[in-house]
């Protein structure tokens, strides 16, 4: 039995938050890593669940938010916030705090700009957004965590169908900058939304995968990419139960889980992860029943990845008298 945790948010904490909490020295005890994965964590995501590269991501994440996008081809259309600078323009943040009608005026916008186009916005949730065709968007894109904070142009869509796609985000911040949704955010200091970042193109019927894991994840846009995997390859639930241990109650075969937590967002957060989730799973691995256990995390545009399994016994005894320390991947700037 295997399990893989995917912890939303967990590099945004720091060494002194980890060290505080015993749980991680304890899986340091039996741990490889940190491997650190430049493409961002859902193609970490994918791979640990066995898909390959070229999973439609944002097909997968609509569908696991709650729309079916058929045959379409999807791509994220996330609503960003750009800043202007002297040489660039900086993706500072995605506007994630919409209200559902504030959503649905821009798409409507939206949606009557491009409707000649060929291109139908939609968002499930007001913090999902995504942008369907029936034609296949030849592309090359830039996953939005690799971008934040960071300037757009490098990032650029590229391949035969790049400058159509350009010109439509110009068009796009265009629309979105003069809309009175904006304004109004404007006028009590929130984030405006100025722009799209498309990203993850590709058909859900694309999806190329053993299914060998069972999928199963938290409420929330982090959870849309492992449930829309799941719903393609016809699990029949897809819910993360509250704790490892109700989770291992309901494990009845040996096959392995993929578990997408709610994100960790505060120290708190990360002391409840670890009482919760890690704790018994570090427990479960050192007298079974798991053979394996992996921690994926997530932040600065980057995945990085712990590798246990289940010591032998002398192993367990030393490493009950040894010290270790949770190592954190430095953090770079490659952008």
């Amino acid at each position: 039995m295997k399990l893989t945790l995917i912890v939303p948010g967990l590099l945004a904490r720091s060494a002194a938050a980890f060290a505080a909490v015993p749980a991680f020295a304890r899986l340091a005890r039996h741990a490889t890593g940190p491997e650190v994965d430049p493409r961002g964590v859902a193609h970490a995501t994918l791979a640990a669940l066995g898909a390959a590269d070229a999973a439609p991501v944002a097909a997968l994440a609509a569908l696991g938010a709650g729309a079916d996008p058929g045959d379409d081809c999807v791509l994220f259309a996330d609503p960003v916030t750009l800043v202007a600078g002297r040489d660039d323009v900086v993706l500072a943040g995605r506007v994630a705090d919409l209200a559902t009608d504030a959503a649905a005026a821009l798409l409507a916008a939206l949606n009557a700009h491009f409707a000649p186009d060929g291109l139908m916005f939609f968002a499930p949730r007001p913090d999902a957004w995504f942008v369907r065709m029936h034609t296949t968007a030849d592309l090359t894109t830039t996953p939005l965590d690799r971008v934040l904070g960071a300037p757009i142009y490098p990032h650029l869509p590229s391949g035969p169908d790049a400058r159509t796609w350009q010109r439509w985000q110009s068009e796009a911040q265009m629309l979105l900058f003069a809309h009175p949704v904006n304004a109004e955010r404007e006028r009590r200091g929130a984030p405006p939304v100025s722009g799209l970042w498309f990203w993850g193109g590709g058909r859900r019927t694309d999806l190329v995968a053993p299914a060998a894991a069972v999928a199963l994840a938290a409420a929330g846009p982090a959870g849309d990419l492992a449930r829309g995997f799941a719903r393609q390859v016809g699990q029949t639930d897809d819910r993360l139960p509250e704790t490892f241990d109700a989770m291992l109650a309901q494990w009845t075969t040996a096959t392995e889980r993929v578990a997408v937590t709610a994100p960790v967002d505060d120290d708190a957060a990360l002391t409840g992860f670890a009482q919760r989730w890690l704790a018994p799973a570090v427990a479960a691995l050192e007298r079974g029943p798991l053979a394996a256990l992996d921690l994926l995390a997530d932040g600065d545009g980057r995945a990085a990845q712990w590798r246990a399994q289940r010591p032998t016994r002398l192993a367990r005894l030393a490493g009950a008298w040894r010290s270790a320390r949770f190592a954190l991947p430095e953090r770079v700037d490659d952008r």
